[in-house]
């Protein structure tokens, strides 16, 4: 068995923590401090397509709430923390989106006794998305020979991608059985994810210094 170290499971619990608070709590330095989080996490990751994202996609809802909450609401206070809120929520989102493997997040919780049919389901749909392109794409190209466009808006492109998929049910199911996966029987991974203790320390000191800043705020 082949063990593996990684940060995985750790950084979805902080994800997790951090939205939870940030939901409940008014600190515009919580915020603050998850946006330069998320910023030095990209960066050191190099994923500028999500630094990109991190500044464009909140930008227009957070102005628009500033606004709203400046002609309408109770002030700049309140303005400036739902302003901050707006962006540490994407920059949480970014985190997520940039920081997380899906497949390996999935492979971690089966090994934490979430039951397997749950997390194989959500495999065989993930590793269908691939397919399920090429077939929509299919359909298009055979309605063009109909002489009919299908697009994004087309009931009928949505229907038969439906069948299709339905179709591909009893195939899938026939891949999984013929991997040795049995429903409710214990399987032994062939990799074993482990989190090192210096991920949980350090995962467990921003915890602290994020809520300690609430504090610092009241």
């Amino acid at each position: 068995m082949n063990l593996i170290k990684t940060n995985t499971l750790n950084l979805t619990a902080l994800i997790f923590l951090f939205t939870l608070e940030i939901s409940f709590t008014k600190s515009l330095l919580l915020n603050a401090f998850i946006v330069l989080l998320t910023l030095f996490y990209l960066i050191k990751r190099k994923k500028w397509i999500g630094l990109i994202g991190l500044f464009l996609l909140p930008l227009i809802p957070a102005v628009s709430t500033y606004w709203s909450v400046m002609v309408h609401g109770s002030g700049s206070a309140d303005a400036w923390l739902l302003f901050s809120r707006t962006f540490a929520f994407a920059a949480l989102g970014m985190m997520f989106a940039f920081g997380i493997e899906l497949e390996e997040l999935l492979l971690i919780l089966e090994q934490k006794k979430v039951p397997t049919s749950f997390i194989y389901g959500i495999l065989v749909v993930l590793n269908a998305v691939p397919e399920i392109k090429n077939e929509i794409q299919d359909l298009k190209n055979a309605s063009l020979l109909r002489g009919k466009r299908l697009t994004v808006f087309s009931p009928l492109l949505y229907l038969k991608t439906i069948f299709v998929a339905f179709n591909w049910r009893n195939h899938y199911t026939e891949a999984i059985k013929s991997r040795g996966y049995e429903d409710n029987v214990k399987r032994k991974p062939s990799k074993e994810y482990v989190t090192p203790k210096s991920y949980i320390l350090a995962s467990t000191m921003i915890f602290i210094i994020g809520n300690s800043l609430i504090f610092i705020t009241i």
